[in-house]
């Protein structure tokens, strides 16, 4: 009797268990796909291909880059917002689309605090104010007394339509009284090409970009954004110690999975992505793209987002700016 007890016991024991165990991502499905908004190359890029073999041996199965390019990002993130709440199909993303498309394109399908859980946050960069070397202009100041005198020289130019550099500048000419005109260029390469041959007085963009000009003193940069100066231009300072509180918070990438993904497996993703990121050569290869690893959970890079999207939201608003 005693031995049957124990039996239906143990039994019992192990179904609870196995009630209980968490939900883990079904490798035996295929792969893991990380998608990416951008082509081949580029940075955004190059931060899923760097993650993708750690995630891969944390995972235990393979994990494959899918870059979906085109409509600044949208058509990726429309792919994974439907795609099977599983934990195999995650989106690398980055604040211009979670943040600024939303805000400023009417085409938007997806709503990036609903359609998506956040796993973590992966990287942040800097943005930097950069003049060319003959512009007579030593600081922020200075440059904009000299585009609010000379409206040829009121023009800055941004990587993108309707990116979060658009937006500083516009906050920063309303601020200072300048009338300053955004000039969207089509990448940060042609616009460095342009700060150089003095085609144009000023810039806002990536400091990836800006560093090897800004060492060699073929470009001046000005300031940079964030609450403290930039590991790669610590003569730099930031506009906040310039006076200018409302540029503390950085850009950033993070990991993302459809809405429904089931809590066991959203976890499962972020220790994975916590183990990649501690990994000196992961950190090694974000830093020469001028990114700083910044991991962070979930919840908190759900909340950035949403602090995000009330922070610049008045300011795209008050432009009056639409990609449409």
């Amino acid at each position: 009797m005693i031995h049957r007890l124990l039996q239906t016991a143990l039994a019992c024991a192990t179904l609870v268990f196995v009630a209980a165990a968490p939900a883990q991502i079904a490798t035996n499905k295929g792969p893991v796909k990380l998608i990416v908004g951008y082509p081949a190359g580029g940075s955004a890029d190059v931060q899923a291909r760097t993650l993708s073999d750690k995630l891969a041996a944390e995972l235990g199965t393979t994990v494959v880059v899918d870059n979906r390019t085109g409509a600044g990002g949208q058509i990726a993130a429309d792919y994974v917002r439907n795609a099977a709440p599983d934990g195999l199909t995650l989106l690398l993303a980055n604040m211009h689309m979670m943040v600024m498309l939303p805000l400023t394109s009417k085409s938007v399908r997806y709503d990036p605090v609903k359609d998506f859980k956040a796993v973590g946050r992966i990287a942040s960069f800097y943005e930097g104010i950069a003049v060319p070397a003959a512009l007579p202009a030593r600081d922020v100041k200075q440059w904009l007394d000299i585009a609010r005198a000379d409206p040829q020289k009121a023009s800055y130019g941004v990587p993108a339509p309707g990116s979060v550099a658009q937006f500083m500048g516009y906050r920063l000419g309303t601020e200072a009284k300048t009338n300053l005109v955004a000039a969207p260029y089509r990448g940060a390469a042609p616009l460095v090409q342009d700060l150089l041959g003095d085609q144009i007085a000023a810039g806002i963009l990536p400091i990836a970009d800006l560093v090897a000009h800004q060492q060699s003193g073929k470009l001046k940069v000005l300031a940079v954004n964030g609450a403290k100066r930039a590991a790669l231009l610590p003569e730099v300072p930031t506009l906040k110690e310039l006076g200018q509180p409302h540029f503390d918070n950085l850009e950033w990438t993070g990991l993302f999975v459809p809405a429904g993904t089931p809590k066991p497996i959203v976890d499962q993703l972020h220790a994975a992505l916590g183990k990649a990121l501690a990994d000196k050569e992961v950190q090694e290869r974000l830093r020469k793209l001028s990114s700083d690893p910044h991991p962070s959970s979930g919840e908190e890079l759900g909340k950035l987002i949403e602090d995000d999207l009330k922070r610049w939201g008045p300011v795209v608003k008050a432009s009056g700016f639409t990609s449409e």
